[in-house]
């Protein structure tokens, strides 16, 4: 063998063992594992999270009990909504050290993540035991028992805390969150003003509903009122959230009203499934009845949990006699202190499932195009009352003059009261 073809033979084998074998490329550039840990704490606190494992493994080449290197992978696991992954890691350092505390704390987490309270309780008292007294385990503690809707073992575990920390911040504010848990019913009041730029005068909406809490999931009715083309009517609806099973919800809802500035009769289902890595799906449909024609429309979300933020995608798909209409809404909501508190940025174009359908005296439905923006908010006061607000823009296409548009301007507000 010639000495080129030599050269690249040694050349293929160290790429060969450099990719096939991560890491021992990167053991051999480890010198100290703290500062190869820190590091990968680093890149994992900065959303590098694959990166931050790889490194980690390699430290655990060189240092296999090295646990919280373990620990940190079994958090970016969690993070990333492998929940399995993050269980394996955890086992591995509650096997050699069952009272390691961060391990423990970090088993709790997971399992509350992954929707296994029942679990995160089990790891929770393990790790009462070995540390009664440690604040930060019980509050954790306090957070498993909470998550499996465990109200009063909560509030003792957080009367033990005020015995060793009375001033403790975060105990206060699990018992806040234990109160409003409590509060089964929450009452909506809501006022919207539509402000036309041409050819029609203002319209009011409103609605009251009354919101139960069960354990099978949540029941809303609502009464709707519209002043619209010096017309006054009402619609009744319900709907219900039921709980379907871990990670899966539906929705389902009904109306009815003779008045005709709402759809005669309305109904709606769709179902949610909460996937790994912050997402969620959801798949259903609309049906709307009118004087002289129904619509039935088509809709779903991709919908994904990043920190503080939601972002949600929703097409809607209205097949009819003359084509297929199309839709599409997206939504950016920030949340601040808690889930009560937020402010959402929205927006849409295509045809408007709802504000799309300019109805005549003889009942039939127009489909015209629209463009909206929006941003709406939602203050806690305290933890019976909230208020919120929003403010559109629109354009909308007038149904008896197809390519010209009228702009709507839209304020609302309301209240929301529980108990």
């Amino acid at each position: 063998m010639n000495k080129n073809n030599l050269f690249k033979a040694a050349t293929i084998l160290f790429l060969s063992i450099v990719f096939l074998c991560p890491g021992w490329a990167f053991s051999q550039e480890i010198d100290n594992v703290d500062t190869a840990f820190e590091e990968a704490r680093q890149l994992a606190f900065d959303g590098e999270r694959e990166e931050a494992r790889k490194l980690a493994y390699a430290i655990l080449e060189i240092s296999p009990d090295y646990h919280d290197v373990r620990i940190l992978i079994a958090r970016t696991y969690s993070w990333d909504g492998q929940y399995n992954d993050s269980r394996r890691e955890l086992a591995y350092v509650l096997e050699n050290t069952p009272d390691h505390k961060d391990a423990l704390m970090a088993s709790i987490d997971n399992e509350i993540w992954a929707e296994k309270p029942d679990v995160a309780v089990q790891f929770a008292t393990i790790a009462t035991r070995y540390y009664p007294v440690d604040v930060p385990v019980l509050l954790k503690s306090a957070n498993a028992h909470q998550s499996a809707g465990m109200d009063r073992e909560v509030v003792l575990i957080l009367n033990r805390v005020d015995q060793i920390n009375p001033s403790n911040s975060e105990a206060r504010e699990l018992r806040r969150s234990i109160r409003i848990s409590n509060q089964n019913y929450t009452l909506t009041g809501s006022y919207t003003y539509d402000h036309y730029s041409e050819v029609f005068g203002p319209a009011q909406k409103g609605h009251i509903q009354l919101a139960r809490r069960t354990s099978i999931g949540s029941i809303i009715g609502r009464l709707n009122y519209g002043n619209r083309f010096d017309t006054i009517g009402f619609q009744p609806e319900i709907d219900f959230y039921p709980s379907i099973a871990d990670g899966w919800y539906g929705y389902l809802n009904v109306g009815y009203t003779k008045s005709s500035i709402f759809p005669e009769f309305r109904a709606g289902a769709e179902l949610h499934k909460r996937i790994p890595y912050g997402f969620e799906l959801s798949l259903g449909f609309r049906y709307l009845k009118f004087q002289n024609s129904d619509v039935i429309i088509y809709t779903g979300t991709i919908t994904k949990y990043q920190g503080n933020w939601l972002f949600t995608f929703r097409p809607y798909i209205t097949p009819s006699s003359v084509g297929i209409s199309r839709s599409i809404n997206l939504l950016a909501r920030r949340y601040f202190a808690g889930p009560d508190n937020y402010v959402t940025f929205r927006g849409g174009f295509g045809f408007s499932p709802e504000e799309r359908r300019f109805q005549d005296v003889s009942g039939d439905v127009f489909f015209t195009e629209s463009q909206f923006l929006g941003i709406d908010a939602f203050k806690s006061l305290s933890h019976t009352v909230s208020l919120f607000a929003s403010f559109d823009v629109a354009k909308q296409e007038l149904s008896f003059s197809p390519g010209d548009f009228t702009e709507i301007y839209t304020f609302n507000g309301g209240i929301q009261i529980r108990f």
